[in-house]
């Protein structure tokens, strides 16, 4: 029902709408995809997101996001100074 409830909102409502709570709800998925969520917070999340099609579109954005980013990060390799010298950074 939710992917309904989304497409009825994206083709009857105007493309500049915005979620009342978006930038609320974009922290909510960026934590909840963090993994820094309850499954409580979790759940509600994607009641959410179910049912507003601008958070589905900013929670698909994020996780898509991050899908490429992992799979960048994957295929790098690093060198053992390199690390030791951006804790260091850290550190100070």
């Amino acid at each position: 029902m939710g992917a309904f409830v989304r497409w009825i909102q994206k083709t009857m409502m105007s493309k500049k709408a915005r979620c009342p709570k978006e930038e609320y709800w974009i922290e909510l998925v960026r934590l909840m995809l963090d993994g820094q969520t309850t499954d409580e917070e979790n759940a509600y999340v994607l009641k959410h997101v179910d049912g507003c099609y601008r958070c589905y579109d900013n929670f698909d954005l994020e996780k898509a996001i991050r899908e490429a980013l992992k799979n960048k990060l994957i295929n790098i390799k690093v060198s053992d100074a390199f690390i030791a010298e951006i804790n260091r950074k850290a550190k100070a």
